[in-house]
């Protein structure tokens, strides 16, 4: 930041107004050295000077001024002075706001200026620079107007120049918590330039239903930066995933378990048949007296052995079962669909590889077939 000691800074409103001195800025910036104080004069009083008259000065700076705005206008630039050379830079800045208010004098600009630059406000002293050097040395003196270009060449290096636009219908644009424009209905985007300060800055898009567009780029000194703000639909911001791309693998687990539970009923319905050929093989042996050692023999006993093992699969089949479907029924539930919200660069970025996509469109006319291949690139 540039900072001026402002202990003497002099400069005169006009050769017409007044000949007082406030305090000489320093001739070479960024490190200047203050001009010892100079007295004001006091033998010359604001609106004497018979060209002064109302609607008679044909002075740029002057032309539809008052003689009372020149009187009052001259009175606060006066009292800007004395706070200036005493270093308080918040009341002066006051008093010559005070003083603007009735003349835009470019001197009483120059003056804000040297004030401004303690307060840590380029672009406020940028502002006033400007407005300070807009006819010329003529209304400053000539070492004056030569210190504000100076200024404003170092000011410049703290600044830097902001174009927001933005085309959603009754938006609201706010830069660093201020609003800055609303968004009309007639179809015309909305635009704002201005001049901020180096650094980082909020830029904010709002309007109900909408998602708001949050941005805080750091902006750096040089080319103006430029931004637009599009607001978005929460449904179109709205993605989904699953943790797994594979959606048939919790499926694929509860079918499988579902066989098994089907293969261990089949087991069952089998042991039972067995034990049933095998309780008929008994009753058969118990009333036959001459084959009364055929319960000992081979084929019965393998009846009831075969119903013992399948019997002893199918539950364990029911058990495999039911553990693959309750897998399943987890796994499905860890693969749910989750829904999140993608950033509005990601969207936009999403578009620009819709569109720059190709696309195959069939192309079928009388003696004519082929395809016919599109895309952008």
């Amino acid at each position: 930041m540039i900072k001026v000691i402002a202990v003497g800074l002099s400069i005169a409103l006009s050769s017409g107004i007044a000949s007082a001195q406030a305090p000489t800025p320093a001739p070479a910036p960024p490190t200047p050295t203050p001009a010892p104080p100079k007295t004001p004069k006091t033998d010359e009083k604001a609106g004497t000077d018979e060209g002064l008259q109302s609607g008679g000065d044909t002075r740029p700076w002057a032309v539809g001024v008052s003689q009372d705005d020149q009187k009052i206008a001259f009175k606060k630039f006066q009292e800007g002075n004395v706070q200036l050379n005493d270093g308080l830079f918040p009341a002066a800045v006051k008093l010559y706001r005070e003083a603007l208010s009735h003349w835009q004098h470019p001197a009483i600009h120059y003056n804000l200026a040297l004030a401004l630059l303690n307060l840590d406000q380029p672009v406020e002293v940028y502002e006033s620079l400007q407005a300070a050097v807009k006819f010329g040395a003529a209304p400053l003196e000539k070492d004056k107007f030569e210190h504000a270009k100076e200024y404003m060449l170092l000011v410049e290096k703290q600044i830097a120049t902001i174009d927001v636009s933005c085309s959603k219908p009754g938006a609201v644009i706010s830069v660093d918590g201020k609003v800055v424009f609303t968004v009309g209905n007639d179809g015309k985007a909305g635009h704002y330039v201005s001049k901020v300060k180096v650094g980082k800055h909020t830029f904010v898009a709002e309007k109900p239903g909408y998602n708001a567009q949050v941005d805080a780029p750091y902006i750096g000194p040089g080319e103006p930066f430029r931004i637009e703000l599009t607001l978005y639909t929460a449904d179109e911001l709205t993605r989904y995933k699953r943790r797994w791309n594979a959606k048939w693998m919790p499926y694929a687990v509860i079918g499988g378990g579902a066989l098994l539970g089907v293969a261990g009923v089949f087991l069952e319905l089998s042991a039972n048949s067995s034990y049933k050929d095998y309780d008929t093989a008994v009753a058969k042996c118990n009333t036959d007296a001459m084959n009364a050692g055929c319960m000992n023999a081979g084929d019965v006993a393998s009846m009831r052995d075969s119903g013992d093992t399948k019997k002893t699969l199918g539950y364990v089949g029911y058990g495999v079962a039911g553990a693959a479907v309750a897998t399943g029924v987890l796994l499905l539930y860890l693969n749910r669909s989750n829904s999140y919200q993608i950033t509005a660069d990601e969207y936009r970025k999403e578009l620009r590889e819709k569109e720059s996509g190709v696309s195959v469109t069939p192309v079928i006319a009388p003696g004519v077939a082929g395809a016919m291949l599109t895309g952008s690139f």
